[in-house]
């Protein structure tokens, strides 16, 4: 099951808690069909994976991106390769990134300022510890592959930042529930992601 939620999106590795808010970015792309997808979760081999991400550091270096924005670069065409079912365009995938960045930057702003929910570097290294103890997919292993990482490198390293929010999120959502009368996670997600769009203009 895990290895099925996580086949979902690299970069979004906070929907394994189930909760948290999608990306307004990548909202209107058209993903590939559950069937390929199927396919992928139950036959692809580390090797397959590799292959189908592995111009993915190349193309990444010819945009030329650098910090955190190279960061959503990579991980914008590892999306794209794996789970889009259209091509984008260069000029798509810096627009994809840089939103998705100034997002992830007013998401975990607002959780700090409006609702002082924080995480300190050793109860998010020990959530990652906990999250990633018996779990390690082939897709995961490929991804730190064409990173030229370790899987504990990744978790630690690369991917902090996403589970950070994850764990964000799991402070996050009973003060939202105590702010908006509900315990009902899909409003939630709607209005912390309204709270996000707003903080973002």
């Amino acid at each position: 099951m895990k290895e099925q939620i996580y086949l979902l999106s690299i970069a979004t590795l906070f929907f394994l808690s189930g909760c948290a808010p999608e990306e307004n970015a990548v909202a209107d792309i058209e993903m590939k069909s559950n069937e390929e997808l199927s396919v992928m979760t139950d036959s692809f081999t580390r090797e397959d994976f590799y292959n189908t991400l592995s111009h993915v550091m190349e193309e990444a270096d010819r945009l030329d991106a650098e910090g955190d924005l190279e960061k959503w670069v990579i991980r914008t065409i590892s999306e794209e390769a794996l789970y889009y079912a259209e091509d984008l365009t260069e000029a798509e995938i810096m627009e994809i990134s840089k939103a998705r960045l100034t997002e992830d930057q007013v998401w975990k702003e607002i959780a700090e300022t409006k609702y002082g929910v924080t995480v300190s570097e050793e109860e998010l290294n020990e959530y990652i510890d906990n999250v990633t103890q018996s779990f390690e997919s082939p897709l995961q292993q490929a991804y730190a592959d064409i990173l030229g990482l370790t899987v504990e490198q990744l978790n630690h390293g690369f991917d902090m930042d996403v589970y950070e929010k994850n764990l964000l999120w799991e402070k996050l959502r009973p003060k939202l529930e105590k702010a908006y009368g509900t315990t009902d996670n899909n409003k939630l997600v709607e209005k912390y992601n309204e709270e996000v769009s707003e903080g973002g203009r």
